[in-house]
């Protein structure tokens, strides 16, 4: 019995662990956009993507695919950015 339900836990792991790395790979992808849209210094884009950002970042927290506590940092990081470019225009 133990095999079988090993087996299965291995299954649904990797199922879960393809499952977080798209999640993963999106908020990054989203982060990466943000930071262009920075340097471009487009105050408005970059503060519509900071919500995206934002709310992929809580979707991924509730769903514990990263700690609470990075994704504040993340999220803090992001505001940072905003607000300097926000005060340098």
């Amino acid at each position: 019995m133990a095999k079988q339900s090993s087996l299965k836990r291995v299954k649904t792991s990797a199922k879960v662990r393809l499952r977080n790395r798209k999640k993963k790979a999106t908020i990054k992808t989203a982060i990466k956009e943000f930071d262009k849209v920075i340097k471009e210094k487009d105050l408005e884009l970059a503060k519509q993507l900071l919500i995206n950002c934002i709310s992929l970042l809580d979707k991924a927290k509730s769903k514990k695919i990263f700690h609470k506590t990075k994704v504040n940092r993340i999220k803090s990081k992001l505001s940072e950015k905003l607000n300097a470019l926000s005060q340098s225009l």
